[in-house]
């Protein structure tokens, strides 16, 4: 690492190094990183955060390698960054992670379909209940998170009423989950 370039994303780039021994390591410019793990490519980008003291650094991984190598939690244990990943943060990306798994406990008639939107703090994405395809809304704000889901008018009637009651289940889970006890 240079003099010149950020705590932050050396900071973030160690935490990658440190798991991922071989990645070869690339300064594109001062607030610039770009990492090469095989044939996969991660850019890290410095960015001023929202504050003096919370940096932010955002990181283009088309591959996902961060997840495949399990590297949210050490990524979301730093205080002084804000990580955002293919346009989220690392908060949300385990927020809906742990929102896919209540729904899976609650029944295996859910299926995650695709991501829609990304947006730092919301994603927007498709869900099955069986052949009921429908949208799920997840918004990881700071003292809470809401969800909610969006039927087609067509949507049968019974089955929204069970999809919307296990939303607000979930909802409670996740929150006292992450925002009550802080466990992610």
């Amino acid at each position: 690492m240079n003099s010149t370039q950020s705590k932050a994303l050396e900071l973030v780039v160690g935490i990658i190094k440190d798991t991922i021994s071989d990645i070869k390591i690339e300064n594109t410019s001062a607030n610039t990183v770009t990492l090469k793990d095989g044939n996969a490519t991660m850019q890290l980008t410095q960015q001023a955060g929202e504050n003096a003291d919370k940096e932010t650094v955002v990181i283009l991984d088309p591959k996902d390698i961060i997840y495949s190598e399990d590297l949210l939690p050490e990524l979301n244990d730093l205080t002084s960054v804000m990580v955002i990943i293919n346009g989220l943060d690392i908060e949300t990306h385990l927020v809906f992670q742990a929102v896919r798994d209540c729904f899976d406990q609650i029944s295996n008639s859910y299926e995650f379909l695709k991501t829609f939107e990304k947006e730092v703090i919301k994603i927007k994405s498709g869900f099955k209940f069986g052949s009921h395809a429908f949208v799920l809304n997840v918004l990881n704000e700071k003292d809470q998170i809401s969800i909610s889901a969006e039927f087609a008018a067509s949507f049968d009637a019974a089955v929204r009423k069970t999809v919307e009651t296990d939303v607000i289940k979930v909802q409670k889970a996740v929150n006292k989950m992450v925002k009550e006890d802080g466990a992610i």
